[in-house]
């Protein structure tokens, strides 16, 4: 009878030095201020800002995740704490940019409409010459897998907002196929310009290259610049 009150009492010792009875407060233990939830997100964004920086610059192909970590200055314990693999982080970095991308995008398509291409340039173009990183990511990297269905689901939804601000009396079908057919085609040319001039092959201004686009868009584009 002794043994077993005493096991009862040490049980429930243990209990409330671990904090597990009801009325126990549980504290969060933090270290330079900050939770060890709060750690694991800010060794995430580290991961995240070297993977943008290595992918691209040097590429996937040349990326090992010794290089990551050297980057973000973690170490490899750290880095599978986020990530399963290189591929992982790969997909992770491509999501976030998009995702600004798409943010930054798709609300200026739909208040300027399909008709005015000039805001939508402004916004895509000068986000991806200011950086020459997305370029890489965006169009070189993004051919195969889930990548390519993420860039591509990315275009599908930007053209969709752009055929959508067309005025009723221009949705007609056959139209809207037209439309949709040149939106593609001109997102193509569009990416292919931005790695010419990521390479150097091209070397105008943001702002030459955007009046370019524009005018070309106009002469392709059934009705652009019709006034609304």
């Amino acid at each position: 009878m002794r043994a077993a009150y005493d096991l009862t009492r040490v049980s429930v010792n243990i209990d409330v030095s671990l904090g597990g009875g009801d009325d126990v407060p549980q504290t969060r233990r933090t270290y330079r201020g900050m939770s060890a939830e709060e750690r694991k997100a800010e060794r995430r964004r580290q991961l995240l800002a070297a993977g943008l920086e290595l992918f691209g610059t040097r590429g996937f192909a040349e990326t090992r995740v010794d290089d990551v970590c050297a980057e973000a200055g973690l170490t490899k314990r750290y880095f599978y704490e986020s990530f399963t693999s290189l591929e992982e982080l790969l997909l992770a970095v491509v999501e976030d940019m998009l995702a600004d991308l798409t943010a930054r995008v798709v609300p200026v398509i739909a208040s300027s409409g399909w008709r005015d291409p000039r805001p939508m340039l402004s916004t895509f173009i000068g986000a991806m010459l200011a950086d020459p990183r997305l370029v890489r990511l965006l169009v070189i990297e993004t051919h195969t897998g889930a990548l390519a269905r993420q860039r591509h689901h990315f275009i599908e939804r930007a053209i969709d907002v752009w055929l959508e601000a067309a005025p009723d009396r221009d949705r007609d079908p056959s139209l809207l196929q037209t439309q949709r057919l040149l939106a593609h085609a001109y997102a193509g040319a569009i990416g292919e310009v931005a790695v010419a001039w990521a390479s150097g092959r091209i070397t105008m201004s943001a702002e030459e290259i955007i009046d370019h686009l524009e005018r070309i868009f106009r002469r392709i584009s059934p009705r652009a610049g019709v006034a609304q």
